[in-house]
């Protein structure tokens, strides 16, 4: 080496202010710093004039040779050859300039291979510095995750946050009939959040039940259902990855499993209903494990499979397709979904579970079947008042009467029976949660929310025509409940701009409406007046407005081109 260069690394940025302060010519000292601590390799200051003529900064040269330099000396770390001797001088020379993120790959690697080696004061080091901790190896983070629990809440709340408020996990949450129960499934366990807390476990046991705590402790004051599926889904991605330390730790396995069994196949026979009763056996009521099985049921992809069930051995039995043991099944599947009602209640104070309703059993399937047979009657054939009763008192009370009455719902609106839809609607429209639910309402708004955002999934897909051309659809379906439940929520806002902004998408459907099509002026002003609007939704609502009149104006040349005057002014 040329004795002439020197070393500038680690915080240089005060040297450099004094080198350049002191000279009289700033650029000579800017040729001064390169030449003094360049590159110092033979012939390099021949190869500089070359490297400068090709367009290359000093920065991309001097990056370029480093990052080089780390992947040798990383590789050379990796081998069997680089022995525990070599660390120690490599470690001390290196770890000085971990906290500089271009200098970090050589001590992260000697970290990671030699973890058991490393003393506690340069675990303590390492804790003190947030950004060089999130960067370290997770052998190493597993290792402070164990001696200090804190550390540990501090990474999975913020992957907790992060799961709970992704828009495409939230969509699969709210989907009561999505096209391919496997696929949907998929999607949720290779969800980047899902797989970056699998290698934060990292298939460690103890690594794994602190997490399982972590999202109870979370549960008690948030109980959303996303730290249910977040649960089921960690666990199932272990299962597939044949992780059996983990699996015989759960108590949650076999119950997740066999639920998980009965999704894909959506399908629920005796035999898997004995494996799920299995689970119970020696469990008691009120016990830690009997408030994490009601937590695994509260997943919303496993309580609603559980509410369609009922709702196809209930329409089996009005269609004299004898069904064996109709009253127990049904029964059994409302006990199941009666622990997911009370998950909350049941982590936070280790309750006890209530006995599901005694008038689910007594009225309220009867109630939902007497509905059933009164399909074919005509769309101005009123609900029997007794069923109204039964039926409006139980939604307001259960969230097992909403989750079945609402999958109910979602099988009217896909055969286009809108006479049903008719009777049974104004009964949505009048039990949506008041104020006093704004607290303990989580999952009764979920069920709500859930059916809305399906049935105009699906009258987007099947009846975008009938929805303006039939003038039964037309009252009953839009004018009658989509343009009152948008002032619900800003998700149900945002839901209708996009079903309004569909009748721009087939050209074909608007040549068929024709001049129809001016009523999309009324019911847009409608909703932009009408709509929910929290705060943090604006910019979304107001982008979706001007997604709308774009997509009006540029179909077909513009010929059905809409300008209503409210959303107008909303977006201006």
């Amino acid at each position: 080496m040329t004795e002439h260069k020197k070393l500038l690394i680690g915080p240089a940025d005060e040297e450099i202010r004094t080198l350049l302060s002191r000279s009289g010519d700033p650029l000579e000292a800017i040729r001064s710093i390169q030449r003094d601590y360049g590159l110092d390799l033979p012939g390099i200051d021949d190869m500089y004039p070359l490297l400068d003529l090709c367009g290359y900064s000093r920065l991309e040269i001097h990056t370029a040779c480093l990052d080089a330099l780390n992947k040798a000396t990383v590789s050379l770390i990796q081998k069997r050859t680089f022995q525990l001797e070599q660390f120690e001088d490599l470690f001390t020379r290196t770890f000085p300039y971990i906290h500089i993120p271009l200098m970090q790959p050589i001590p992260m690697a000697l970290l990671k291979k030699f973890e058991r080696f490393v003393g506690e004061n340069i675990i303590e080091k390492l804790k003190s510095n947030r950004a060089v901790f999130d960067n370290c190896p997770m052998n190493i983070k597993q290792r402070v995750w164990k001696q200090d629990e804190q550390f540990f809440h501090q990474t999975m709340i913020t992957l907790l946050n992060d799961y709970h408020h992704d828009v495409s996990l939230q969509a699969l949450a709210l989907n009561l009939r999505p096209e391919s129960y496997q696929e949907m499934i998929e999607e949720r366990r290779t969800h980047p959040i899902v797989l970056k807390v699998m290698d934060t476990i990292g298939e460690d046991p103890q690594i794994y039940m602190m997490f399982t705590q972590m999202i109870r402790i979370v549960f008690e004051s948030t109980p959303h259902p996303s730290l249910c599926s977040l649960r089921v889904d960690v666990l199932m991605n272990f299962h597939d990855l044949g992780c059996e330390p983990i699996l015989q730790l759960d108590k949650c396995h076999q119950l997740i499993w066999s639920l998980d069994t009965c999704v894909r196949n959506q399908n629920m026979d005796d035999t898997i209903i004995e494996k799920i009763k299995e689970c119970f056996d020696d469990v008691k009521n009120g016990t830690p494990l009997y408030g994490d099985f009601a937590m695994v049921l509260m997943d919303p992809m496993i309580s609603n499979f559980l509410a369609s069930c009922i709702i196809r051995w209930l329409r089996s039995s009005v269609e004299n397709n004898m069904v064996d043991n109709l009253e127990e099944l049904t029964n059994y599947n409302g006990k199941l979904l009666n622990l997911a009602e009370h998950a909350p209640n049941a982590i936070a104070h280790n309750a006890k579970i209530p006995k599901l309703d005694k008038d689910l059993k007594s009225k309220y399937w009867n109630a939902i079947c007497s509905v059933m047979i009164d399909e074919e009657k005509d769309i101005s054939y009123p609900m029997k008042e007794n069923d109204v009763e039964v039926i409006s008192v139980m939604l307001r009370r259960s969230d097992i009467a909403r989750k079945v009455f609402v999958h109910y719902l979602v099988d009217r609106t896909q055969e286009g029976d809108v006479a049903t839809l008719g009777r049974c609607l104004p009964l949505i429209l009048n039990t949506w949660p008041g104020p006093d639910f704004e607290d303990n309402g989580i999952i009764y708004k979920q069920t709500y929310l859930s059916f809305i955002k399906t049935m105009i999934d699906i009258v987007s897909k099947r009846n975008l025509y009938e929805c303006i051309a039939d003038v039964r659809w037309r009252q009953i379906v839009v004018e009658g409940f989509f343009l009152n439940v948008v002032a619900w929520d800003s998700k149900i806002h945002e839901q209708m701009i996009r079903f309004l902004a569909e009748y721009f998408v087939d050209p074909k459907v608007l040549i068929k409406l024709g001049q129809q099509v001016a009523i999309l002026v009324e019911w847009a002003d409608i909703t932009v007046i009408n709509g929910h609007k929290d705060s943090k939704y604006i910019d979304s609502l107001r982008d979706l407005y001007r997604f709308l009149l774009s997509r009006s104006a540029t179909v077909l040349n513009g010929a059905f081109s809409i300008t209503p005057s409210a959303v107008i002014r909303f977006i201006q």
